[in-house]
């Protein structure tokens, strides 16, 4: 079986069932029974369900807040860029178009790795400098 790619609750729940009909294995921190979590309680169950899985997430901040749990477990983050207002897609297309976009990156990415995935690329996640644009 492909590898587990879970879908934070701050996204839409229907991109799992979008990667699953896709062939993908996704599940909700819902469906792991595991929504309304701490964020290091979750990262720490995650690491004892499947080390190996990927953590999809628009917490942008994560990475940041929680670097010292994410090292820990060895967690590795796929990050949904944060959405741009000046984009034609509402908030919700953004997210599942990057995330159906890149899936097969988000599969292969490396384990303990956090990657900010955005509709025009991949990047290793770093700090942002600047927030998004406003419009």
């Amino acid at each position: 079986m492909s590898r587990l790619l879970v879908v934070d609750e701050n996204l839409d729940k229907r991109i799992s069932t979008e990667l699953g009909r896709r062939g993908r294995n996704a599940k909700t921190v819902a469906e792991l029974e595991l929504k309304g979590w701490t964020d290091p309680r979750l990262l720490e169950r995650l690491a004892e369900i499947d080390p190996d899985c990927v953590l999809i997430t628009g917490d942008d901040a994560m990475p940041a807040t929680h670097a010292a749990d994410l090292a820990r477990f060895g967690t590795t983050v796929a990050v949904i860029a944060p959405w741009d207002p000046a984009s034609e897609l509402v908030e919700t297309q953004w997210e599942h178009e990057i995330a159906q976009k890149w899936a097969h990156r988000i599969e292969l990415q490396k384990a303990g790795t956090v990657v900010r995935y955005s509709l025009e690329a991949t990047r290793k996640w770093a700090l942002r400098k600047r927030p998004p644009r406003l419009v």
